[in-house]
């Protein structure tokens, strides 16, 4: 059997594919430009013979139907705890897994209806990368390599979490904080899902009105995941303070320092530093440099300097 639209299909490493299981769709190997044979046909067993097939023909790619996308990233979900165990995957196969679902779970939390399955999720999501990050020295760096250089919300919330985590272990916090920091970098601004797209989209600058509903998202944030079952208090307190300042300039309360929880100053940091960092549609991305630089000269007295200093640090550049 051959396919012949390369559109239809999409590309996963061969490491990934586990010998005796067996998969309920089917797999293709490329012979040709946009020519692609089955490799395995569906609920068939991937066993040691078609591993040492495609090992001999040097194939580091299979293929899969896009309408069987969700059955693969699936399958990902659950053996990824094996997959980030398996040292014979290269760490950037395994930091791009991670990535993928990543970028599938907290999509689906901002196209979708919100809901407790999803954030558990979440949770599995935070607790195998975490376990990545501490397999490996390197890993956190080859994780940081693949964030995204283009600002979209729900990008920039696997970024912000990544760096979190990233931060919170360099800090030397427990798992269990490093995971909520991890959570909280990724749930901060799911609230901004129930502002008119038109607002959170618009190129221009925003209105008075337009900010003041912007500037809502951080207590839709925390009352939309309470709602749905979020059991954790502080979670919700740091998600909603993600916006505050240490000056007292900040929304939705206008706290001051001493009434900011800790954990909500390092998301701030790492929401800022990484919005300066990417690219949107009016605005180039800047530089490392110029993004610490103008958090320094700019947001000195809005942000933790003691945190700020330590993020400059975890970053290298001091």
């Amino acid at each position: 059997m051959e396919k012949s639209n390369k559109a239809s299909v999409f590309s996963v490493p061969r490491a990934v594919l586990n010998i005796n299981k067996k998969y309920d769709y089917p797999i293709y190997r490329k012979v040709d430009e946009k020519i692609f044979r089955i490799l395995l046909d569906k609920n068939n067993v991937y066993d040691e013979r078609k591993d040492l097939f495609i090992r001999d023909e040097n194939i580091e790619q299979v293929f899969i139907d896009v309408k069987d996308k969700v059955k693969y990233q699936d399958d990902i979900q659950e053996h990824i705890s094996s997959i980030i165990e398996d040292e014979s995957i290269p760490l950037n196969i395994k930091a791009s897994l991670i990535n993928d679902i990543a970028k599938e779970t907290v999509n689906d939390l901002f196209e979708n209806e919100l809901d407790f399955k999803k954030l558990q999720k979440v949770d599995n999501l935070l607790s195998n990368s975490i376990d990545f990050i501490l397999r490996d020295d390197t890993a956190l760096d080859t994780m940081l390599k693949i964030t995204s250089y283009d600002y979209y919300t729900y990008t920039h919330c696997i970024d912000v979490s990544t760096y979190c985590m990233g931060f919170g272990l360099y800090l030397g916090l427990n798992k269990d904080d490093v995971k909520l920091l991890g959570k909280a970098g990724m749930l901060h601004d799911i609230g901004k899902k129930y502002i008119d797209r038109s607002i959170i989209c618009k190129k221009g600058r925003l209105t008075q009105e337009e900010i003041a509903i912007v500037q809502r998202h951080p207590v839709y944030s925390a009352q939309m995941l309470q709602i749905k079952g979020e059991p954790d208090i502080r979670l919700l307190r740091i998600v909603e303070q993600h916006h505050e300042k240490c000056d007292g300039s900040g929304y939705p309360k206008g706290l001051q320092e001493h009434e900011i929880d800790d954990f909500a100053k390092i998301v701030s940091i790492c929401d800022i530093f990484n919005a300066l960092t990417t690219r949107r549609t009016y605005k180039d991305r800047m530089s490392t440099y110029d993004a610490i630089m103008l958090m320094y000269e700019k947001m000195g007295n809005e942000l933790c300097l003691f945190y700020l200093e330590k993020f400059v640090k975890f970053l290298k550049l001091a």
